[in-house]
């Protein structure tokens, strides 16, 4: 980001409407942000070599969110800010929401909230009538980890990592999400499909061939990845 005249035209053209330059915009910042987000004071997750890139995610989520209102605020400014200065302030933001949203946080401070969804509420077999039916219950969860292992797998095939900020922005989830995706989708699959049979983990782990930490490990990811993809 040595040229700031080339970086602040890329942020007017889109304040002006016009998209064509997000993806220039993308890849003129992210080495930067990178280097802001290493730096931030967010305790055992900065261990973490996927934190960066999930706070640097979090970032271009934020100034693409309501049609680049972040974008068309900073290029209003008269006189305009200091770049970098304002890149740190979303840099910062965007890791302390990260580090709230992290297991890491939830367990030093108040309890995690209820999730979207218990995998574990929709392997009864009691019937229920109408929209909310537990046949289109499992339906809707079945499909929906389907599409998005078939659609993370070909992404990474086609872009390798750049996959994985792309789809993390694109369905409004964390990129280790996606990696999971791209990467674990079988296992993901097949434990769902378990677990929506009624089978219980113990079960699941002999039937699959896992320890039973690997299938209550990946339950969680399951339940953590339809409580962000579903989320209002």
């Amino acid at each position: 980001m040595d040229n700031d005249t080339a970086l602040w035209e890329l942020f007017r053209t889109i304040a002006r409407g016009d998209t064509s330059a997000w993806t220039a915009l993308l890849t003129a910042l992210e080495p930067e942000l990178l280097t802001m987000a290493r730096r931030q004071p967010i305790g055992r997750l900065r261990d973490s070599a996927d934190t960066p890139r999930e706070i640097v995610t979090r970032v271009f989520a934020r100034l693409h969110a309501r049609e680049h209102a972040a974008i068309r605020k900073l290029c209003a400014y008269d006189p305009p800010p200091e770049l970098r200065a304002w890149l740190r302030v979303l840099v910062r933001r965007s890791a302390i929401d990260y580090m709230r949203e992290s297991p890491e946080f939830e367990r030093a401070t108040a309890a995690r909230p209820d999730r979207w969804i218990s995998l574990a509420s929709l392997s009864s077999g009691a019937p229920a009538p109408g929209p909310s039916s537990l046949a289109e219950k499992r339906e809707l969860v079945a499909t929906t980890v389907r599409d998005m292992v078939a659609r993370a797998t070909a992404e990474l095939r086609a872009r390798g990592d750049d996959a994985f900020t792309r789809l993390a922005l694109e369905w409004r989830i964390p990129r280790i999400h996606v990696r999971r995706l791209a990467t674990k989708g079988e296992q993901l699959l097949s434990v769902l499909g378990a677990v929506l049979e009624g089978r219980n983990q113990t079960e699941i782990a002999a039937q699959l061939g896992l320890t039973r930490r690997e299938v209550e490990l990946t339950i969680g990811y399951l339940e953590e990845l339809l409580q962000a993809r579903f989320a209002e």
